[in-house]
């Protein structure tokens, strides 16, 4: 999993053996720059690459049965652009 200390990598949640951390990619091509992947592994298997953190989430929230949200949070607001 991901117990050792890799450049560009980070940690962005856990639960219980479960975490889900992204990775700045450097390509190989020239013309795509960097990128970044997501993934969610446990120690027991490989881990699950994801291009969107989005899919990462809920595969994550699949494996631990966290809800999307706390129970006494309010739903995101969604803020007004002016002008």
């Amino acid at each position: 999993m991901v117990d050792e200390t890799v450049p560009g990598r980070k940690i962005l949640k856990q639960e219980g053996d479960v975490q889900m951390w992204q990775e700045d990619v450097v390509s190989r091509r020239r013309d795509h720059g960097r990128s970044i992947h997501y993934f969610v592994g446990t120690p027991r298997s490989a881990p699950k690459a994801f291009d969107r953190p989005h899919d990462a989430w809920e595969y994550f929230r699949q494996l631990t049965g966290v809800p999307e949200r706390k129970p006494n949070q309010p739903p995101p607001s969604r803020r007004r652009v002016e002008g």
